[in-house]
């Protein structure tokens, strides 16, 4: 797979794990069990397919630095600094577009920055597959097969086998659905047609930036201007100019669900978007009770509960159940599971007072 390339996309912003990440700290920085962040584990499990120049990067300006101190084997100018969120339409047109200049028969492959894939062998045989069937043209996107009926979650429905290798099949995309109620979860997980929209793809940058002339133009020319003028004196100020003037749109609604050349790999990879604290915290080891504690904590008769603490503080808790305690210099949320999706309210509303 010598053309292989490898993009991270690092903008979110984690506002589900508020106050632990924050506009300036989002979650992709964030330490796993293993003592790395999210994105150095993202980079980890592709870094024996991709050399350091076949690695990129897609952030907003103000995280550029914070990235290039996790990822330092990316070369500098392989961060591509958003002076602004557009959402991943734009991001990965950019990365495509100045990929093709230093490889006009690369395949990309474009993770999230902010996931946690336990099975990496898996996810690396997936992309042989993928990487074939992107010589021959084909858009591809792992799909994760669901375990639950998730409702957080945007689903992909698979039609006919279009190809097989590596221990894995593709199939026909048929049509993105979006994040159903529970009801409608527990028949697409009944029907067995329907993966979780990971976030994943792979294809070669010819065949992308087709896809753009033909879906969205507009953004395909400002993003070609932009890289044109990447190279010469008028490269930042063309980006400052044109960058805040594309349209904001999701690679998902500007192209994936026009096309008629896109297939899916389903796969169980132990995929995780650790979403909110609920699970970030069941990243962490437990005791019998439960309990998943980082830092200092002590619980009499307490079980299911979460406790992060990254002070001197000790932390005790009695007799709660269900419970996420996060224990900060200057903040501290306690939290029911069942309300662990109000955790972003809160932090807009604390982002608005600041």
């Amino acid at each position: 797979m010598k053309h292989l390339n490898a993009v991270i996309l690092a903008g979110g912003s984690g506002t589900r794990l508020w106050p632990l990440s924050t506009p300036s700290f989002p979650k992709q920085f964030l330490p796993l069990p293993s003592g790395q962040s999210m994105i150095q584990e993202t980079l980890d499990r592709v870094t024996p397919l991709v050399t350091p120049e076949q690695s990129w990067v897609v952030t907003g300006n103000s995280m550029a630095d914070l990235v290039q101190e996790h990822l330092p084997t990316v070369p500098a100018n392989h961060i591509l600094r958003e002076p602004m969120g557009r959402n991943s339409a734009p991001a990965i047109a950019w990365a495509a577009a100045s990929i093709a200049r230093q490889d006009p028969d690369a395949i990309m492959a474009i993770f999230s920055a902010d996931a946690v894939i336990t099975q990496v062998e898996g996810l690396r045989q997936t992309l042989v597959l993928a990487y074939e069937l992107a010589e021959q043209g084909k858009l591809v996107t792992i799909g994760i097969q669901p375990t639950s009926p998730e409702t957080g979650y945007g689903y992909i429905r698979f039609a006919d086998e279009m190809a097989q290798g590596a221990g894995y099949k593709a199939f026909q995309v048929e049509r993105f659905v979006e994040k159903p109620n529970l009801e409608t979860a527990q028949s697409y997980l009944d029907d067995g047609h329907y993966v979780w929209n990971a976030g994943i793809f792979i294809w070669s940058v010819k065949a992308i930036l087709a896809e753009f002339e033909a879906h969205l133009p507009q953004v395909a020319r400002q993003i070609q201007d932009i890289v044109d003028a990447a190279p010469t004196e008028h490269g930042k100020a063309t980006l400052a100019n044109v960058w805040p003037e594309i349209q904001s749109i999701s690679i998902d609604y500007g192209i994936l669900e026009k096309t008629q050349n896109l297939a899916v790999i389903p796969a169980q990879l132990g995929w995780n978007d650790v979403g909110n604290w609920e699970q970030y915290g069941a990243l962490f080891p437990c005791d019998d009770q439960g309990i998943h504690a980082v830092g200092s904590h002590i619980g009499l008769g307490s079980q299911n509960v979460i406790v992060y603490n990254n002070t001197k503080r000790r932390v005790y808790t009695i007799g709660l159940e269900d419970m996420i305690v996060v224990e900060m210099d200057d903040i501290t949320v306690i939290c029911h599971k069942t309300h662990v999706h109000r955790v972003k309210e809160l932090a807009e509303q604390q982002h608005k007072q600041a």
